[in-house]
């Protein structure tokens, strides 16, 4: 297996932003705090009332940036998870981590491109019972967004980048990229009926990948050349 992370980090770029404005938030709390006690003894109601309105703001304001944080943090996680399980594929298998293209939205968790022919991986670390009808998915009972339109757009856009790029394969290894929805969390719990992708937990994806490569049969040097063009339309990457 040969793995490359290339350099949008986007995952990784919004943690960063995201402990930056915590740090700010409680940094500009605790210098109100701070003037507010220089007024304290000369003026203590209102000294302790101003206190009591920087906790307040500052507590309200950080609340949803830890959430946000959270959930980063879980992302993150889930894909270190997908990458460290598919280490045990052999080096006829590209993994291609956190890829940006124009026609896509926002990041692709992973392109996996070997036997198994393109695979675009959609990575979900979410706890609870899921369920998807169609592309209707809902978290405990509560209306989510569409994660299966989501990697279908993310799969749209790797088929359309490298058909452009390689027309010669447009009607072979291109005629279909596979989108997969994984879940990594072990307490989640799937209920899913005529999804519009593969959704698959976290211990079913290698077997996923075997079936699709007896599917596919993609030739080691198409794998090498469509996985090298995605590598590319990245900058910055990394082995």
């Amino acid at each position: 297996m040969r793995i490359v992370r290339v350099g949008g980090r986007y995952l990784e770029g919004r943690e960063r932003r995201l402990w930056v404005a915590l740090v700010v938030v409680f940094g500009l709390a605790l210098a109100g705090v701070v003037l507010a006690g220089v007024n304290l003894k000369a003026s203590p109601v209102p000294a302790w009332a101003a206190i009591t309105v920087v906790a307040v703001v500052a507590l309200s304001t950080a609340a949803p940036i830890a959430r946000r944080l959270t959930s980063v943090r879980k992302g993150r996680l889930g894909e270190r998870l997908i990458t460290d399980l598919l280490r045990r594929l052999p080096d006829d298998y590209w993994l291609v981590n956190d890829v940006m293209l124009r026609r896509g939205r926002g990041n692709v968790d992973h392109v996996l491109i070997g036997p198994c022919g393109v695979v675009v991986i959609e990575t979900k670390r979410i706890a609870g019972r899921i369920r998807c009808y169609g592309d209707e998915w809902s978290v405990n009972g509560h209306r989510r967004g569409s994660i299966s339109r989501q990697v279908n757009s993310g799969g749209c856009a790797v088929r359309y980048y490298l058909t452009e790029r390689h027309p010669d394969l447009a009607s072979t290894a291109l005629r279909w990229v596979e989108s997969v929805i994984v879940f990594t969390h072990p307490t989640c719990r799937l209920e899913i009926n005529r999804a519009r992708t593969t959704v698959v937990r976290y211990s079913e994806l290698l077997q996923l990948v075997l079936t699709l490569a007896e599917k596919h049969r993609m030739s080691s040097t198409a794998a090498t050349r469509l996985a090298e063009s995605i590598v590319s339309s990245q900058s910055g990457a990394t082995q």
